[in-house]
């Protein structure tokens, strides 16, 4: 329901944003009457938007429907435990990701920041050290990733920004002259989406910049078993509200008190 409310706030953007531009583009002055193309021209763009956002989502949804019932057809919707059968209520794959999304949406800036060190940790980085937390509580850290052969481990700067739509080729550039700064790798990690032109940007680095978008840090979050409860054979039967409570917890904020 949120994603729709924000692709509904995203199409009204579009149609007065691109009203003004297609305005200023035929040169349209206050109080002429617009030629048809700059007034029906951004109405074609929002639906076009919500059209593809829509086809999106139940491409989505089916495919998770679809993999779900191919799994409990072939466990037939029964797992073994210690020689017992017993049912394993497994959610669909659409349902424990849009409730996992939604959960990293409403933390609090500072369990978002207990989130990223966890996460980041999981993913196999250490020695992180928080630099700075934006104004839109956007997270930046160094870290440390693997080894070469004399043991050393590879510095890499990470930007983990929560985001409602797409990020685009300005916060590339962004991290790219914080990789300058530091002479670090870059990671850049979002539960939205990138464009076309932030993938581009991120490609023409020198230096490796690595970007993970909502679905492939969902995916890592299973793999990892972060925030969810995982079956046997790693299957998501619940979301764990109490983990994404626990960041919540004023306990956690210092390791200090």
């Amino acid at each position: 329901m949120r994603s729709v409310l924000v692709d509904v706030l995203v199409a009204l953007l579009i149609l007065m944003i691109g009203g003004a531009i297609l305005s200023r583009l035929a040169g349209v002055e206050e109080g002429e009457t617009a030629p048809a193309w700059v007034q029906f021209g951004p109405l074609v763009l929002a639906m076009l938007f919500l059209g593809w956002r829509t086809m999106r989502r139940g491409r989505q949804r089916r495919e998770a429907e679809q993999r779900a019932a191919e799994e409990e057809e072939a466990m037939g919707g029964r797992v073994e435990f210690e020689g017992e059968v017993t049912d394993a209520p497994v959610m669909s794959e659409f349902e424990w990701r849009s409730r996992v999304d939604s959960m990293i949406r409403n933390l609090g800036s500072d369990a978002f920041q207990r989130f990223t060190l966890q996460f980041l940790t999981a993913i196999g980085l250490s020695e992180i050290e928080v630099k700075r937390t934006a104004f839109d509580g956007a997270v930046e850290c160094v870290a440390t990733s693997g080894g070469n052969e004399d043991g050393d481990g590879v510095g890499v700067y990470v930007i983990f920004r929560r985001s409602f739509g797409s990020l685009g080729a300005n916060q590339i550039r962004d991290l790219h002259e914080r990789m300058d700064e530091e002479d670090y790798e870059g990671l850049y990690i979002t539960n939205g989406d990138f464009s076309a032109s932030a993938r581009s940007e991120a490609e023409s680095s020198e230096d490796g910049t690595r970007l993970i978008d909502g679905d492939e840090l969902i995916d890592l979050m299973q793999r990892q078993g972060l925030g969810l409860i995982l079956d046997e054979l790693g299957r998501v039967t619940a979301v764990d509200e109490a983990w994404f409570r626990a960041l919540e917890s004023s306990y956690l904020t210092r390791e200090d008190d």
